[in-house]
């Protein structure tokens, strides 16, 4: 319950980092060049939660997958809740909530990484080449919006993500009681592992597998979500 509301957090942040040294901003360009290149790519992810920025006991733990194709449309889950963004149309599945959110496609949603939105929230810190990968350190700067205060990032030499960690600056309370509670500063990593460039079969992409529609109006959910909830927001930003 507690790393699904802090990985929320995390939204459109992922992978936007800012530099401010010529070799950190070489490898986030080429790094950026990795993931939005017009070619299939697949990868498993884990996200572990501690309660604290250096407890070693592990307070919750979700594993995901991610899927892109040449197209550059993306299918991630996360834990019990799916994503797919595709040309046509973007798409929130949460199974613990029973809900189908339905968006308009996001533009760029991998392929345009945003590393200048932190240029004016983060400082780097220090990078470091251990051979195998570096490892940057980005701190951010006073007054930030941002809800962390240290995120350590590592890149492999063949410029793919291995592990990010975010030190948080707000208060998580752990309590399920709230009469006693259990607040602390967490600490969340996110490891990348098994990166490939093989195929995935089309059927991933696929809008139909969760809903069909003649119009916007008309959505019927597959068999296996025909009991959840459907927000359509294509229809609010239509009438704005």
């Amino acid at each position: 319950m507690f790393l699904k509301r802090i990985v929320c957090i995390l939204g459109l942040f992922y992978c936007s980092f800012g530099y401010s040294q010529t070799t950190v901003k070489e490898i986030f360009q080429k790094m950026g060049m990795q993931y939005s290149a017009a070619k299939p790519l697949q990868y498993k992810t884990s996200y572990v939660l501690y309660k604290d920025f250096d407890s070693k006991k592990v307070e919750e733990s979700y594993n995901g997958i991610f899927y892109k194709n040449a197209q550059n449309e993306m299918y991630t889950k996360i834990g019990n809740t799916e994503i797919l963004n595709t040309k046509k149309v973007n798409l929130k599945i949460s199974h613990p909530e029973k809900l189908i959110e339905i968006n308009n496609p996001l533009p760029n949603y991998l392929g345009d990484f945003d590393m200048k939105s932190l240029l004016d929230l983060c400082k780097i810190e220090k990078c470091i080449d251990y051979k195998s990968y570096w490892e940057i350190t980005l701190t951010t700067k006073q007054f930030s919006s941002l809800p962390y205060s240290r995120i350590i990032v590592r890149i492999s030499k063949s410029y793919f993500m291995q592990k990010q960690v975010f030190y948080y600056n707000t208060i998580t309370n752990f309590s399920k009681d709230f009469r006693k509670p259990d607040a602390h500063y967490p600490r969340l990593e996110v490891i990348y592992s098994n990166f490939n460039r093989n195929p995935i079969n089309p059927s991933v992409f696929s809008s139909n597998t969760y809903f069909t529609s003649s119009g916007k109006k008309s959505i019927v959910l597959s068999q296996k979500l025909k009991k959840y909830g459907i927000v359509d927001q294509r229809s609010v930003a239509n009438n704005n």
